[in-house]
């Protein structure tokens, strides 16, 4: 799922038109992160689904192939045009819709999906609550709001001593520093639980195997994107800021991670 449900309100590369230049779209977890995150939120065939931030729309027409009706939304044109290919690829155009939109003010009328999905996006938002807000008023009552957001555990970050500025680095490199700062897997367990009546949350490890299965599923085009990726580097002073600072991450394996929230809607 796209990191670019809301690009960085500054005149600065940001990580999110990193992806964008790259024609990627990635969460920690992987495939296996959003099917647990599906199955556990109970999505069934039939339902009307707003996926916020689709990026490449994979976890669109996965639900489409499900039997859900989909609308994708993402803040990044390229990132409309790609879902709106792969849909059609997967033949499940008649069950998806994509709209380019800002998620922090979503075009749609007060309780209109069963779900709302949501992968690494909240975590850039400049506005936690609005955003939260806005997937509340969204849903049905009853509906769920179920999202894939990348933290680390509070007793992690007290362990961590003097490493936690390194960890803050590569946050604000990615734009993933929300106005309230880097927030713990406890901190969005709060804030959700602020707004739903019930709320499920896990918190799962980064898996280098993982990652690196998810980047085989996607064959050429990871091969072309390290093309780019390697390019930008050499030509564009934030692009290599921001790569430099996500080499930092393989020193929080074991440590580093992301939470699964499921918030049900009061009937």
């Amino acid at each position: 799922m796209s990191n670019a449900s809301q690009k960085q309100d500054n005149e600065k590369f940001s990580y999110l038109d990193l992806l964008a230049s790259l024609g990627s779209a990635k969460h920690i977890g992987g495939r296996g992160a959003t099917e647990k995150l599906i199955g556990e939120a109970g999505i069934k065939p039939g339902s009307y689904v707003l996926d916020v931030g689709c990026g490449m729309g994979k976890t669109s027409c996965m639900l489409a192939g499900m039997g859900c009706r989909v609308v994708g939304v993402d803040i990044m044109p390229r990132m409309i045009k790609e879902s709106k290919a792969r849909a059609w690829q997967t033949g499940v155009s008649d069950k998806t819709t994509f709209v380019e939109c800002d998620a922090r003010s979503l075009p749609f009328e007060p309780e209109t999906f069963d779900a709302v999905v949501v992968e690494s996006v909240t975590v850039f938002m400049d506005d936690v609550e609005r955003a939260i807000k806005g997937y509340y008023r969204v849903v049905k009552p009853g509906g769920i709001v179920c999202d894939n957001e990348v933290c680390v555990t509070r007793e992690a970050l007290e362990k961590m001593g003097d490493r936690v500025d390194d960890l803050k680095s590569v946050f604000t490199a990615f734009g993933s520093t929300t106005s309230k700062g880097m927030l713990t897997f406890e901190d969005w367990k709060e804030i959700y639980e602020s707004q739903f009546g019930g709320v499920k949350a896990s918190h799962y490890l980064m898996d280098m195997n993982t990652e690196m299965e998810t980047r085989r599923e996607d064959g050429f085009k990871t091969f072309a994107a390290a093309i780019k990726s390697m390019w930008l580097y050499m030509t564009n002073p934030d692009a290599k800021r921001i790569i430099d600072e996500g080499n930092k991450m393989g020193q929080f394996m074991g440590e580093f991670g992301y939470g699964l929230f499921i918030c049900r809607k009061n009937a």
